[in-house]
């Protein structure tokens, strides 16, 4: 077992129901993430049909299937979304920039079997779902550019998606991430834009509809038992554009979070408010310790103070 740190803005809602957003390639922040080298696409597709006839010669069936494979493949990975952590929660940068100017947390994770409810286990070999996360490797080309031999053959398996995901850019090495690649029909809950009034009416009781703001929805269904019911009723809704902007999201366990690092700039009240969250939450309590982020006054580091596990009192 594993414990790595997530870097985010302090928001109190997350204490609630402690979700983790499923980000597909696309809505990354690097243009380059998991988008592979032009020409080793081109490579593996000459594999792939190594054995039909020259594509010149190949017939219309095999020539609209390649086509179908090379649309597939240049969309990249967004079937997939991303959950990425950190092996430090010491780096200012990272603290500037996703934890919100160090007004935001870092948060502690186990990454084991007690991580997340897991939906396809026999992905797991790829890369795909797997119970730990994997670490991000960093290069100057781009994934694809020297793909392992083995990964080429298994175009239609898991690894391919794999190769592409877990390779960034090497001025990207200072996060020291690790990712977990998850489908995204395995999230717990989705969160959409609903453009229909009424729409979240009659959908039956296997799906839960909380209204959130304006016409966001959080949905989600009564079990994970019952994922797949979710996920009919999205297409259908995404098909007949009843709703957009979806969001999707895995929740974490109990006792999968084992610590709360305060940024230097998290004011009293916002940190007792926190920990009062977290105390009335059977999902949260009683399994996390809690530190304050200290600035050296000599150099650019910071240190962790933990706190009292007694909450203070308001008065």
């Amino acid at each position: 077992m594993s414990v790595l740190y997530k870097y985010m803005p302090l928001r109190l809602a997350f204490f609630d129901d402690p979700l983790l957003r499923l980000t597909p390639p696309s809505g990354l922040d690097d243009p380059f993430d998991s988008k592979p080298a032009q020409a080793e696409i081109m490579k593996t597709f000459s594999v792939f049909f190594a054995e039909q006839a020259g594509f010149e010669e190949a017939d219309a069936d095999t020539k609209a299937i390649r086509g179908a494979d090379e649309r597939e493949l240049g969309k990249g990975l967004d079937q997939f979304g991303i959950i990425s952590l950190s092996e430090d929660p010491y780096n200012l940068l990272m603290w500037s920039h996703y934890a919100a100017e160090h007004t935001g947390v870092v948060m502690s994770i186990k990454c084991d079997c007690s991580t997340f409810a897991h939906h396809y286990p026999f992905t797991e070999r790829g890369g795909v779902s797997a119970v730990e996360p994997v670490r991000v490797r960093y290069s100057n080309v781009r994934p694809g550019y020297q793909m392992p031999g083995c990964t080429r053959y298994e175009y239609v398996e898991h690894h391919l998606s794999t190769h592409f995901a877990m390779i960034k850019g090497i001025d990207w090495s200072y996060e020291k991430e690790h990712r977990y690649l998850l489908r995204l029909t395995e999230a717990d809950v989705v969160i959409a834009q609903v453009n229909v009034a009424g729409w979240e009416t009659g959908q039956g009781s296997d799906v839960c509809i909380t209204h959130l703001y304006d016409k966001t929805f959080k949905i989600q269904t009564s079990g994970a038992e019952k994922r797949d019911v979710l996920f009919r009723i999205l297409a259908l809704a995404q098909g007949r554009g009843d709703i957009s902007n979806v969001m999707y999201f895995k929740r974490l366990k109990r006792n999968a979070i084992t610590g709360i690092y305060f940024g230097s700039r998290v004011k009293g009240e916002d940190m007792l408010a926190v920990r009062e969250k977290i105390e009335s939450n059977s999902l949260l309590a009683g399994s996390i310790s809690f530190y304050k982020s200290i600035e050296s006054p000599d150099k650019f580091e910071v240190a962790f103070k933990k706190l009292d596990a007694r909450l203070p009192s308001r008065s």
